[in-house]
């Protein structure tokens, strides 16, 4: 496997513009943003590394929406402040646009020509991608908070 460092470093260092750019937009307080930011370098820096090294988008972005919201755990209990505050802009970067508007184009594309197999196909293959990536999302951000914040034992 190899592994580009500087594509990885250039997709973080957008992603960090995109997530600070949100944080402004939902008022995020400014004391608050560079947490944002660290949020979005660690998650989806390492969901960049683990496409890079073969995982799949699904179980890629599962582990790291899963690091995501252990992280935005522990800024909220170390400086005070609303996990969901940090998260949220953090998280935009993790949504699976591009599967989503392929899906969409081939969707058009399949009512002006009509139905093709193919066609079918690809449109499934990218909805169901992006339909699984976003709930691989949900999951993984569920799954800190519910771990962290439990009133009772599991067993």
């Amino acid at each position: 496997m190899d592994i580009h460092v500087l594509k990885l470093l250039e997709a973080v260092f957008y992603a960090s513009l995109m997530t600070l750019g949100w944080s402004l937009m939902v008022n995020v307080p400014k004391m608050h943003l560079w947490k944002c930011i660290v949020i979005t370098i660690v998650g989806f820096g390492s969901r960049n590394l683990w496409l890079q090294l073969g995982m799949n988008m699904i179980s890629a972005s599962f582990v790291s929406a899963m690091m995501m919201a252990f992280l935005a755990v522990y800024f909220a209990k170390r400086y005070l402040v609303t996990p969901k505050a940090v998260l949220v802009p953090a998280m935009l970067c993790m949504m699976p646009g591009v599967p989503a508007y392929k899906a969409m184009l081939s969707l058009v594309q399949l009512g002006i020509d009509g139905y093709n197999p193919v066609l079918f196909s690809q449109m499934m293959d990218y909805a169901l991608n992006a339909f699984f990536t976003t709930l691989a999302l949900v999951f993984g951000l569920s799954l800190p908070s519910t771990i962290v914040y439990r009133k009772e034992p599991i067993l």
